[in-house]
């Protein structure tokens, strides 16, 4: 029999994957001014010992004007000895280690950064509701500067990659899209142009960290805002991206203040799989497939269709860290799934509350709980349908006669 792809290793640069499950970077809020805390490292130690390939960390930022303080912070030296322990941690269970390099632009809030925040042009953010200031060239040359050193930090600390954000309406999506860039200069007008940040960026962290260390990119493989980029434009982002020297290519969909659903159950299972595919038939390097994929066996099916080379598990790892090691040992039935209710985890971001999860009380608690095997084991009985009653087979069965989770051949420029 065929060994699963999901399960097979992978090589990207000098990294090697142990499979091919990846864990994309969430916001956490478990950081204290930028520093790692114990509840950080120990949330993500847990995912480490349930089997992913992958972790990328994040976002974390690479300046003063990039976000909260409570996203983990690559600003400064002072933040490596912690970022080490996160490291280490992991991959003391075998996982490699990404950080996600973040900067928000006009998705930045005044209260968090103490100022207007940046972005390509000066306009009104829909996602803030603040006046964002264009980004003079100075500007332009010390972020791009920003982003660097937080690489080489990244690196210094024992991170097997970095991953340039350029996707959810974030700063590098406000330099590409038309609906936000109304530059002049040579950062405005043409695709080219406007591409031209992000392709910086990406061309000096390569130069900064070497030609061995892995660089990715997250792209929105449709950015699901009026007048702004399909796939078509995504793809030739990818192919720049690429030739930039990206290793891998991260897609996902959508920006923060579109009204396309990205992550809560208005999504159908694997609903953007076909924007990954777009990407992937664009570039030759890796391509990740992204957005409420979360079934292992979903996961394979778009894997041997082409979809991408690895796929991301966001929530469902937040819902059950031990999902890897259960899906490669058979046990589909015991995964804890994630029921994209958003309560507890892209809630609590946006209200600056830490993380959790609804069917998994130990997410984000894993460093205050010490849960030991009983000597004397009782039977009980759950009644009622709340979290506990959506576990296990039951959960799963209620997909067996429902339509395809996800669009086959829906078309890649959509």
């Amino acid at each position: 029999m065929t060994s699963p792809i999901l399960f097979q290793p992978i090589s990207i640069n000098h990294m090697d994957l142990r499979n091919r499950m990846v864990m994309p970077a969430m916001h956490l809020n478990y950081c204290t001014d930028g520093t790692v805390t114990d509840r950080l490292v120990r949330f993500y130690e847990e995912r480490a010992k349930g089997g992913v390939g992958l972790i990328i960390v994040g976002g974390c930022l690479v300046d003063e004007w990039s976000g909260g303080q409570t996203m983990v912070g690559l600003d400064k030296d002072e933040y490596i000895p912690g970022l080490k322990a996160l490291t280490a941690a992991c991959k003391a269970h075998g996982a490699k280690v990404a950080a996600q390099l973040y900067m928000a632009g006009a998705y930045a809030h005044q209260a968090l950064i103490r100022r207007d925040a940046l972005s390509s042009s000066s306009h009104r953010s829909k996602f803030t509701n603040e006046n964002a200031q264009g980004m003079t060239l100075e500007d332009i040359r010390m972020v791009t500067g920003d982003f660097v050193s937080a690489a080489v930090r990244a690196k210094e600390a024992g991170f097997d990659m970095v991953e340039v954000l350029a996707a959810a309406g974030y700063l590098i999506s406000q330099f590409l899209s038309p609906v936000i860039n109304k530059r002049e200069d040579e950062y405005g007008g043409p695709l080219e142009n406007r591409m031209r940040f992000g392709i910086d960026v990406i061309r000096a962290v390569r130069k900064a960290v070497g030609d061995d260390f892995c660089v990715g990119v997250r792209i929105a493989g449709n950015d699901f805002v009026p007048g702004s980029h399909t796939n078509k434009e995504a793809q030739l982002f990818a192919r720049a991206c690429q030739g930039a020297g990206a290793d891998l290519i991260n897609v996902t969909g959508g920006w923060h203040e579109t009204r396309v659903p990205q992550i809560t159950g208005d999504l159908p299972r694997a609903g953007f799989a076909y924007l990954a595919r777009g990407i992937r038939e664009a570039v030759s390097v890796p391509v990740a497939a992204s957005n409420r994929i979360g079934r292992p066996d979903l996961a394979e099916e778009l894997l041997r269709e082409g979809f991408g080379d690895l796929i991301c598990f966001g929530r469902s790892l937040i819902a059950d860290p031990e999902l890897p090691k259960k899906a490669i040992e058979g046990r589909n039935d015991e995964i804890r799934p994630c029921i994209a209710c958003n309560q507890k985890c892209f809630d609590h971001v946006f209200a600056v509350k830490p993380v959790g999860c609804l069917v998994n009380a130990e997410a984000g608690e894993e460093c205050r709980t010490n849960i030991t095997k009983t000597e004397t084991p009782g039977k009980l009985a759950v009644a009622g349908g709340g979290a506990a009653g959506c576990e296990g087979p039951s959960f799963w069965n209620c997909f067996a006669t429902t339509p395809p989770l996800w669009p086959k051949r829906a078309s890649t420029c959509g």
